[in-house]
């Protein structure tokens, strides 16, 4: 992938440097900015960019908000910019990056930036990866981490079926969910069919184990779409299924997880952006409710990671540099974090000030790029067509009781043939 660095402003020009050095040379001069796009829009989104914000402007550089609410929203408004050839400078991006590096001639060159700033020692490999998408040329810049494979349990429910701990097992979750029936609980709080698609994929990571998922969904690999621990996956939320409820096909997930919080239900598998809502409830970690790798999936963690894509042909390129710097910036990264919700990208960060839920995230990040068991949610690596194709074929499966596990995973063999 061939793409065309940043180039520097005509003040770095005049200096006597080597061209690799010039990028790097040039400092942001005061007054300079940057246009980002992003559809961080919410209160505690709005207060988490302010962070990348203040950071930008000590090195000079103001950040010219183009916030767009809603993700769908803005990717739309982000490809039009591009077809019309006026991109802003940087772009948040999180699950399409394949289809801007499909075209680099947009794109800046990050690579001189990242070697200043030792990227490659910084981020793992999974999430080099996806800011690299399998080549050599960084073309995103990834400025946090969610940790999609959590189960959230009511500490509450635990207690009213006399469970001394949370399940490690799906065996021991079911086992659970049978109590917890008889309770008056909903063992399993789901919501609207993305977020079963979302279920899959975390129940598959763990009866897959890494190897074969990782063969699967970035790869579309026959034997392992079609093998056992794909069967087995399906099995798993066909019974999963029925410990749900009738309203989770008209529910949101911020929905689910106010059931959970409730004790209305046991539990609930999101990613970790769901702890908001159990910290805007004042619940606390290990107390109130237990947040615990997805059955099955031991300390394996599966992220989903926020970036930005940096465009050509900015008024100031030496302020895209700035911004970059910023994004990677090691303590600008905790302070967003901190308020977001997400943990660091950097595996070098100092996350002592962060709950426990997050804590222990982000140990097994680190701990996961070293046994690598850490994966990237197929989202981030895959075309938005085939991970569509997939999903139909999960939710077929969810709603027809008459097709077998066996057949749902040959199905995704198929759907991934045909995209």
């Amino acid at each position: 992938m061939k793409t065309t660095p940043i180039f520097p402003s005509a003040a770095c020009i005049r200096r006597a440097v080597p061209w690799v050095a010039l990028v790097l040379a040039c400092s942001a001069r005061a007054g300079e900015s940057v246009e980002v796009m992003h559809w961080w829009t919410s209160g505690g989104e709005t207060a988490a960019v302010g962070k990348f914000k203040e950071a930008l402007s000590v090195r000079g550089v103001e950040w010219k908000d183009l916030a767009v609410g809603g993700a769908d929203n803005q990717r739309t408004l982000l490809k039009t910019r591009v077809g019309k050839g006026s991109p802003p400078d940087a772009a948040q991006i999180n699950s399409d990056v394949r289809a801007y590096a499909a075209n680099p001639g947009n794109l800046a060159n990050l690579n001189d930036v990242a070697a200043k700033g030792g990227w490659d020692d910084a981020l793992p490999a999974p999430v080099q990866r996806y800011a690299k998408l399998g080549g050599k040329n960084y073309v995103a810049v990834p400025v946090n981490v969610h940790r999609n494979n959590v189960m959230w349990i009511s500490a509450a429910g635990l207690k009213k079926i006399g469970a001394s701990a949370p399940p490690k097992t799906w065996d021991e979750f079911f086992a659970m969910a049978e109590k917890a029936r008889a309770a008056g609980m909903i063992p399993l709080a789901m919501a609207e069919d993305s977020w079963v698609n979302f279920m899959f994929m975390q129940v598959a990571y763990g009866t897959m184990h890494t190897d074969a998922f990782r063969k699967a969904f970035y790869d579309a690999d026959e034997a392992a779409l079609k093998g056992p621990g794909m069967v087995q996956a399906f099995e798993v939320m066909r019974k999963a299924r029925g410990y749900s409820d009738r309203g989770a096909a008209t529910r949101r997930w911020n929905e689910a997880t106010q059931m959970v919080i409730q004790g209305k239900a046991l539990a609930q598998v999101n990613g970790d952006w769901v702890k908001g809502e159990f910290t805007l409830a004042g619940k606390k970690p290990n107390v109130d409710y237990f947040c615990i790798p997805v059955p099955g999936s031991g300390s394996g963690h599966v992220f989903s990671s926020d970036a930005f894509m940096f465009f050509r042909n900015a008024k100031s390129p030496s302020a895209q540099v700035a911004l970059a710097e910023t994004l990677m910036d090691r303590d600008a990264q905790v302070a967003f974090s901190l308020i977001k919700g997400s943990v660091p990208v950097r595996m070098d960060a100092d996350v002592s000030g962060f709950d426990a839920c997050a804590r222990q995230s982000y140990a097994d990040f680190v701990a996961g790029n070293k046994d690598g068991t850490l994966a990237a949610a197929p989202s981030m690596l895959q075309t938005p067509a085939r991970i569509a194709a997939w999903r139909d074929v999960v939710l077929a499966f969810w709603n027809d009781d008459s097709m077998t596990a066996q057949q749902a995973a040959n199905r995704m063999l198929a759907a991934a043939r045909a995209n």
